[in-house]
């Protein structure tokens, strides 16, 4: 059951997720057929990070409240790439090359977000790795999963059913997944010419990201990185025409892109109620971005397990909780009592949580099925 909206986006403020957001009131007018969001996804690698599931977790939380979530892979952008926070020009991927990262990261999103039906529950539910670190504390163990209102005397459905409840907060599908190709590999440059109607040179000339290009006498700018923010713009304005998609997600580092949507959507439709949100990156104990890579490991969601197990098993207990509230579907209650069991705090119960959800939205059902 979606909440007030309003006590939706404070939730976020309080988890420490919203960056800014463009046109708030719009947010909170939304009609139920209008409850429709998306988010750009990359496809300049072979894998996904920990920096993408974390924006796909908030992308979940939207779900959560009944929207439509529309997942864009960047078929066509990723030809360019975001020029974002660069000072020289990306090198162009070649066609087989951009066509084996989308396959891959299309499989990889597909495997987070669009869950397959429930295996038959079978009478011992396997709840690893949680139960594996407090081997020898039953009595502590028990208690945190009446936190996560796990009840062992259930039956095994309604134990596996509380389990997802703690898990993945879902009950239907709420996701579809595109190719920005299937529309901007279609775009002539005619159609690509009437985006200046609405959205100037020298409005795109005041974006940071560009500016600082321009600015800069050791970097460049080619006309290809220059229109990568109209062809994001583009994104948004066909998927509003096509999808009835009225707000876009993203980090902070996009926030020029994100509005340059919200501009061009506003030439065409002035009375729109077209909003965008984006959230704070996620950085680690020094309060640098963390994406690919932490203390030289990739954390690679199709990696290996001891990388996750040695990223939160050596995670700081105040990023940790930083984290809990970032990436769990935990209550504010919930949280604060797993804190009063993390008495002492060499217990780990909170890097243990963490990385039991990241344990089962990579592995779980793979291992399952295997």
């Amino acid at each position: 059951m979606s909440v007030n909206p309003k006590i939706f986006l404070q939730d976020l403020q309080k988890r420490g997720i919203i960056s800014n957001i463009a046109n708030e009131e719009n947010f909170y007018q939304l009609k139920p057929e209008e409850k429709v969001v998306y988010l750009g996804v990359d496809c300049t690698s072979e894998n996904l990070h920990i920096g993408h599931l974390f924006q796909i977790i908030q992308t979940i939380r939207f779900a959560k409240e009944g929207f439509t979530v529309l997942l864009v892979l960047g078929g066509a952008t990723s030809k360019i790439g975001d020029p974002s926070d660069k000072l020289k020009e990306r090198p162009q991927l070649k066609t087989e090359e951009l066509n084996k990262y989308y396959q891959a990261i299309k499989k990889q999103i597909t495997r987070l977000v669009i869950r397959p039906p429930i295996p038959e529950i079978k009478k011992e539910i396997d709840y690893s790795p949680l139960e594996s670190f407090y081997p020898d504390n039953p009595q502590l163990l028990d208690k945190v999963y009446q936190v996560l209102k796990i009840k062992k005397e259930d039956s095994a459905e309604k134990k596996w059913e509380s389990y997802l409840n703690y898990i993945w907060p879902l009950k239907e599908n709420n996701f579809r997944i595109l190719n920005n190709d299937d529309w901007l590999g279609k775009l002539t440059v005619i159609d690509f010419s009437k985006i200046g109607q609405s959205i100037s040179v020298n409005y795109l000339l005041s974006k940071e990201t560009i500016k600082q290009r321009v600015e800069n006498p050791k970097a460049s700018l080619s006309f290809l990185a220059f229109s990568y923010s109209l062809l994001q713009a583009y994104d948004f304005y066909y998927l509003y025409e096509n999808y009835n998609c009225h707000g876009q997600l993203g980090g902070s580092d996009q926030w020029g892109n994100l509005t340059t949507g919200l501009k061009l959507i506003h030439g065409f439709y002035p009375e729109n109620k077209t909003f965008v949100l984006t959230w704070n990156l996620l950085v680690d104990k020094d309060g640098r971005k963390l994406s690919k890579s932490e203390g030289g490991k990739k954390l690679l969601l199709n990696g290996e397990k001891k990388d996750f197990y040695d990223f939160f098993r050596n995670m700081p207990d105040e990023q940790a909780k930083i984290y809990i509230k970032q990436f769990t579907f935990l209550e504010e209650k919930q949280v604060n009592e797993l804190l009063k069991l993390n008495n002492p705090p060499k217990l780990r119960i909170l890097q243990w949580v963490l990385y039991e959800l990241i344990y089962w939205l990579n592995y779980g059902e793979i291992e399952k099925n295997n």
